[in-house]
């Protein structure tokens, strides 16, 4: 980014400003606003454009947090309507194919066919491979070209002191601050505003258990009341930006093997199912 650009005053620029002065991180706080904003658009104006409805079906719909934000956006009832039988309408040509006697194959004459050949492992490896939600894409924009923003502006005195008096950024924030932008000329001064929030609240959050002990409890409460809420938005952000553990499994799921031994295990439920029916692959 050239010097000019990085001297720009964006409306990020001023939309920071403002969420300096608010409780929580800031980047969060503009991630939220951004992706509810996209969606109030999207529900209006956008729910019968091709190229909008191609993606959402790449990316089989939103995720369950954007999905659900729906119901905070007035009017957006005929939008979620419209996209939602969309979606369904995909779906069930997914699943006709999948109901076709000839997909219901060995996994292990499937794999010597190759994945493509297998509509059962077809449809696992869509799932597993679908697109980003387009709301969190828009989301994770806004909030790499905010972070962008902040270090870009360190220099500027009255900014600076604004971002020094705010709640500070969440630690994976911070992490993305030094993975995306290790070079930065203003990266060290980042860093140490960081790890002055990080010891701050380190702080109260000893107070706070310190007064829990029966021998201060005669003691009245101050500023680290509420440090233990602070300290998990610290850790992992504002509730709902950042999603749950439950679709990264790891332990060797998603590969094809994987997939393999779940496929084998939908057969032998639904011949199991029944047994008066021939196998398909008999």
């Amino acid at each position: 980014m050239s010097r000019q650009s990085a001297m720009d005053k964006s409306f990020t620029y001023f939309a920071l400003l403002e969420a300096f002065g608010k409780s929580g991180c800031p980047v969060c706080r503009l991630m939220e606003e951004y992706s509810l904003s996209y969606l109030d658009g999207l529900f209006y104006e956008q729910v019968n454009d091709v190229g909008m409805r191609r993606k959402l079906r790449e990316a089989r719909g939103f995720c369950n947090w954007h999905a659900w934000q729906a119901k905070k956006i007035s009017s957006s009832s005929l939008g979620v309507a419209i996209i939602a039988k969309d979606l369904l309408t995909e779906a069930i040509t997914r699943l006709d194919d999948l109901l076709r006697g000839h997909s219901f194959r060995t996994y292990e004459r499937a794999i010597g066919r190759g994945i493509a050949a297998n509509p059962l492992l077809g449809f696992i490896q869509g799932w597993h491979q679908k697109r980003v939600c387009p709301a969190c894409e828009i989301m994770l924009e806004h909030g790499r070209h905010a972070l962008e923003t902040i270090l870009n502006f360190l220099h500027d005195t009255e900014f600076a002191r604004r971002f020094e008096n705010s709640a500070g950024l969440f630690v994976i924030h911070t992490m993305r601050a030094v993975d995306r932008h290790g070079s930065h000329r203003y990266l060290r001064a980042l860093i140490a505003v960081q790890r002055g929030k990080y010891a701050h609240l380190a702080g109260e959050l000893e107070e706070f258990c310190r007064k829990h002990d029966y021998r201060f409890s005669h003691e009245s409460w101050g500023a680290e009341s509420d440090s233990w809420l602070r300290a998990i938005e610290f850790l992992v952000g504002k509730p709902n930006i950042f999603g749950n553990d439950t679709q990264r499994k790891g332990s060797g799921r998603g590969t094809t093997r994987w997939w393999a031994l779940l496929i084998d295990g939908c057969r032998r439920w639904v011949w199991g199912q029944g047994r008066d029916q021939p196998r398909p692959d008999a």
